[in-house]
């Protein structure tokens, strides 16, 4: 157990104090992003603070083995399935109580405000706000509209990284003080290791780079696309994975049809949505990973990459540097030639480095915990814990 949640602990036995994890974003059917960084946040709760942890949507208290169950399948059909029957539901959160002494974590937007006596939520980026074109008018003005009143009703504001922090502070006013920042982890059930040699013949595979996220504007895919056509011979060398489920604004990245022979030769393939443990195969069979995106709050899937020994083709963009450091080849994401000489990089840096390679990015991975995203976050609550509860 880290230091900062071990003195948490102890604060809490001493105030009885507890703390309320919101898991709306784990009712989704898929997970991937911010549901994910919610079940990695519960996870380190029920591993770290069992006794001093429970789970709530709305007003009304979620049992704890159902929440287990949700992270054990690592999807969230069945929680819905048993919140909407009101098997999973435990009871009603006493708001009457004044003096309750009630910590709220809410992992994305609030779904209530002013409701507990100390709350903090999650900011995972400020692309809304800072990059508007890359969603929807709807998209924009749902999340403008919340987030000055979900930080106004904030006793602790969390960035998932520096670059979020840094926009938090641009565009709020808010002190670097005033913001905790928690990086994101990354885990994998124990289990996926040994099914995923038993399973997979790298020697059967044709080499590959994979592509992984949901296709949105702001994901950049054109660009990949762009470079598939300024350089044909990509495509001899290697296929092209595109994992992830389409998003919006479709004709912002859809195929070009100078590429639509590749599809049909299967040197492009479109699987869609892949589950965690597929996902996890097609992270660790890949060549390297591809991530052209324009603007993120954290990059998970650059994360996800490096901790199965991946070497990343990544944007010099926003957060994803702090999540690379020097195991990815960056590119400038406007420009497709830059893009192609970073896969060349890549490609050079994997003969000379091998598996060297792949240790280091496992090993920049581990820094990234979700245990210690949780003693950061807990270790800005402490303070204000101890002050309002500690007499």
């Amino acid at each position: 157990m880290f230091d900062p949640i071990a003195r948490f602990a102890s604060l809490l036995s001493a105030t009885q104090a507890e703390m309320f994890m919101d898991i709306s974003p784990l009712m989704e059917s898929h997970w991937t992003g911010i549901p994910i960084v919610a079940a990695g946040l519960s996870a380190a709760l029920q591993a770290c603070l069992p006794d001093q942890t429970r789970f709530f949507l709305d007003l009304e208290i979620v049992r704890r083995e159902a929440v287990a169950d949700a992270l054990a399948r690592g999807h969230g059909r069945f929680l819905r399935r048993d919140v909407e029957a009101r098997t999973a539901i435990e009871g009603t959160i006493d708001m009457l109580g004044a003096t309750a002494r009630r910590i709220a974590l809410f992992p994305n937007v609030k779904r209530m405000r002013r409701s507990f006596a100390i709350e903090c939520s999650l900011f995972h980026d400020l692309s809304t706000l800072v990059v508007p074109q890359f969603h929807t008018r709807q998209t924009v003005d749902h999340h403008t509209s919340n987030m000055a009143a979900d930080i106004a009703s904030d006793d602790v504001v969390v960035a998932v990284s520096e670059a979020s922090a840094d926009d938090l502070a641009a565009y709020f006013g808010l002190k670097p003080t005033e913001i905790a920042v928690a990086p994101n982890g990354v885990s994998w059930p124990d289990w996926y290791e040994v099914a995923a040699e038993n399973t997979f013949d790298p020697e059967m595979v044709e080499p590959y780079f994979l592509i992984l996220g949901t296709r949105e504007p702001r994901k950049n895919v054109m660009l990949v696309f762009d470079a598939l056509e300024q350089a044909p011979a990509l495509l001899r060398q290697h296929r092209f994975v595109f994992a992830g489920r389409m998003g919006w604004l479709e004709e912002q990245h859809a195929l070009p049809p100078s590429l639509e022979p590749a599809v049909a030769a299967g040197r492009i393939l479109f699987p869609g949505y892949v589950g965690d443990f597929e996902k996890y195969k097609l992270l660790r069979g890949a060549e390297a990973t591809l991530y052209p995106s324009l603007f993120e709050g954290f990059g998970l899937p650059v994360l996800e990459s490096l901790s199965v020994g991946t070497p990343c083709v990544a944007s010099w963009s926003s957060s994803i540097p702090e999540v690379g450091g020097d195991l990815c080849c960056y590119f400038d994401p406007f420009s497709a030639r830059d893009f192609i000489r970073a896969i060349q990089a890549m490609k050079r840096r994997r003969r000379v480095e091998g598996p060297a390679l792949a240790q280091a990015c496992r090993e920049r991975a581990r820094q990234f915990t979700w245990e210690a995203a949780l003693g950061r976050i807990v270790a800005r609550l402490e303070p204000i814990v101890a002050r309002r509860w500690v007499s």
